[in-house]
Parts: C-alpha cells; sequence; structure tokens
C-alpha cells in the first residue's frame, strides 16, 4: 500500500479508536509510513507514538487508555 495513504488511514483510525494497527507487508516502507504519521500527526496537532510490535506497525495516541495496562497486555491489545 502507499505509505502516505497507509499514513493517513492508521492516523484517522488512532484519532477515532485511540489506536492502529497494521500487519507489515512484503514491500511496505514502514520508515516512510512512521514517517507520515508523526508528519500528519502534527499538523493536525494530535500526539501519537509509533512502533513496532511483533509483525506489526502500530500507532497509538499518547493519551490512549491503553497505556496503564501491563506491556503484555498492551502487546495484546496492539497485535492485530
Amino acid at each position: 500500500m502507499d505509505a502516505k495513504r497507509l499514513a493517513g488511514t492508521m492516523l484517522e483510525t488512532a484519532v477515532a479508536e485511540q489506536q492502529a494497527a497494521h500487519r507489515i507487508a512484503p514491500g511496505d516502507d514502514v520508515p516512510a509510513v512512521r514517517a507520515e504519521v508523526r508528519r500528519l500527526a502534527r499538523e493536525r496537532g494530535v500526539r501519537i507514538r509509533t512502533g513496532i510490535v511483533g509483525d506489526a506497525l502500530v500507532v497509538v495516541r499518547a493519551d490512549a487508555e491503553v497505556w496503564h495496562e501491563s506491556t503484555a497486555t498492551m502487546r495484546r491489545k496492539l497485535t492485530p
């Protein structure tokens, strides 16, 4: 999927649902997607974190309710 389109979709999902996850596929330009998500979030004034959990790229709002969970619970919730 196009990095800009995927980044936009992931940010919209994270804004609406506190988090978004995308199972990384061969050919995904993960660094470009992460950079674009961060750029879009800054532009909109949304505080987010991006990361890799297992084989998934995740975007989580900084104010998401998941942050109070244990690491194991967070991983389970963030894995698609």
